[in-house]
């Protein structure tokens, strides 16, 4: 008899550092979306911290485990405005599926963060 196992992939937004300020006051209100095959999730938002923690897992489907090393893992990083207007973009990473590693293997990474354009001001890196 077949099981049917479903596979996932398990993305633990820790921390960012440095940031930008965005907010016109010297700091800014961070959260994370993250995309990864067809799927997105978002973190809460840290109000006020240039250095902000989340310890969040968001938990993603594997639809093909063997096209995995094909598939792309984007984070983009705003500043949450609240009220009305868009949010600031903070910056963003993008990793290949060929990086993820299995359960128990893991360690914390920082990666610096990229610019959306190259109008776009980001500093910092996220873990």
């Amino acid at each position: 008899m077949a099981e049917n196992c479903t596979r996932k992939l398990i993305v633990e937004i820790c921390n960012a550092n440095n940031l930008m300020p965005k907010d016109g006051q010297g700091t800014a209100s961070a959260y994370a979306i993250v995309d990864f095959a067809g799927q997105r999730r978002r973190t809460k938002t840290k109000f006020r911290d240039l250095n902000p923690v989340w310890d969040e897992k968001l938990e993603f489907l594997v639809h093909d485990i063997g096209s995995m090393a094909s598939e792309i893992l984007e984070i983009n990083l705003y500043n949450d405005k609240k009220i009305g207007k868009r949010s600031n973009f903070l910056g963003k990473i993008k990793l290949a599926g060929t990086v993820f590693v299995s359960a128990g293997a893991e360690s914390l990474v920082y990666y610096s963060l990229e610019k959306r354009s190259v109008f776009s001001q980001v500093k910092g890196e996220i873990g």
